[in-house]
């Protein structure tokens, strides 16, 4: 997920419609890149909320709910603060560039640009929105509202329509009268979200500690087909494609944002729950792409780095590749593998300082 959602952001640079405050942009962009981020941004994020809503519960059980938050103040809440600190000026700075204004002196910049109207947090956005439902898990555990069975008895498929029901709803209803569905809703500089997907991000959370609880992906619990979700993914992602750039352009805001509220939602829910299905199950078909060899293996400790990490990284690189004159779906292919190597080389030395110090790696 971490990888695609790097993949995801290297692509906006070279998508036809790229939003005119993006970070770095190609003098060439291409339709397919457009096609390919619209459907990037419909699930990584999702199933990342999926996943850490899942193993939330085992952890919140063997720690307790006071050494769980302190746990996550410290693995989430420190490294928001230092994202948002001192890594998320140089975004708003470099939005201010894309879109014309001059550079100003550093306090014109810090009061007019970045507590202004530049305001932003870049990536980390996830990790504040995250530990808000971490902290929210905790409180509802406290109160017994997050207890319960083992292994609770809910309709797998009653669960997964009535989320969708609800984050498209939400959807809807914010994009029509809060804010468009895209832009961005700023909390006293410390949230920072899409009010459009927020809903959907905390059913999709709940959604995993009930999955966890329930068994799914377990033999104790529910075991979705990977080749019915697999097609079931595939028919809503293709929905949203079809709908984003063939069928609604043309036909009003309204129809424009209902057809993106039914088909975005879709297919956030449905292709997360077919990477479960499809990653989790060692012995389904397909199982040896499924783990994607040892290579995969080199990246999982590192991926909370690579992630906190990458915009830091990938934003030079494309700066770097933009001028050379090379087809931009090979600058794409080699900004990917170029992030990850860099990211985890700098990973690599945090790592043996720590060792050094005699500190824990985190």
């Amino acid at each position: 997920m971490v990888f695609l959602v790097i993949a995801l952001h290297s692509a906006m640079t070279y998508m036809e419609y790229a939003p005119p405050w993006w970070y770095v942009l190609d003098d060439r962009r291409s339709i397919w890149f457009a096609f390919l981020v619209v459907f990037l941004d419909s699930f990584p994020m999702s199933a990342l909320f999926f996943l850490s809503g899942y193993f939330a519960f085992p952890s919140l059980n063997k720690k307790g709910k006071v050494l769980f938050l302190k746990d996550k103040l410290l693995r989430i809440g420190v490294p928001w603060a230092l994202g948002v600190i001192f890594v998320a000026p140089f975004l708003a700075l470099a939005t201010a560039v894309a879109l014309g204004y001059p550079p100003p002196d550093a306090g014109t910049f810090v009061t007019s640009y970045f507590l202004g109207p530049f305001y932003q947090q870049g990536p980390y956005w996830f990790l504040g929105v995250l530990f808000v439902f971490m902290a929210g898990l905790a409180v509802a555990a406290r109160a017994g509202v997050a207890a319960g069975s083992q292994n609770p008895r809910f309709n797998p498929w009653a669960l997964l329509a009535g989320l969708w029901a609800v984050s498209a709803l939400t959807y809807y209803l914010s994009g029509r009268y809060v804010k468009p569905a895209v832009e961005w809703l700023n909390v006293g500089y410390i949230l920072y979200f899409q009010p459009a997907r927020v809903v959907g991000y905390a059913g999709i959370f709940a959604l995993g500690c009930h999955a966890w609880k329930a068994g799914w992906f377990t033999s104790a619990g529910w075991s979705p087909n990977v080749f019915a979700w697999g097609a079931i993914s595939a028919v809503s992602s293709a929905l949203l494609l079809a709908f984003k750039f063939f069928i609604s352009p043309g036909r009003g805001e309204l129809y424009e944002l209902v057809s993106e509220t039914l088909t975005y939602n879709m297919a956030a829910v449905s292709v997360t729950i077919f990477l479960g299905a499809f990653f989790v199950r060692p012995r389904r078909p397909l199982s040896r792409l499924a783990k994607l060899g040892k290579l995969a293996k080199n990246f999982e400790r590192d991926s909370y780095g690579i992630y906190w990490l990458h915009m830091i990284v990938l934003m030079p690189m494309l700066c770097l590749l933009k001028p050379l004159d090379i087809p931009i779906g090979v600058k794409w292919a080699l900004s990917l593998p170029a992030t990850l190597v860099v990211c985890s080389a700098i990973l690599r030395i945090y790592r043996h300082v720590c060792k050094q110090l005699g500190m824990e790696y985190r």
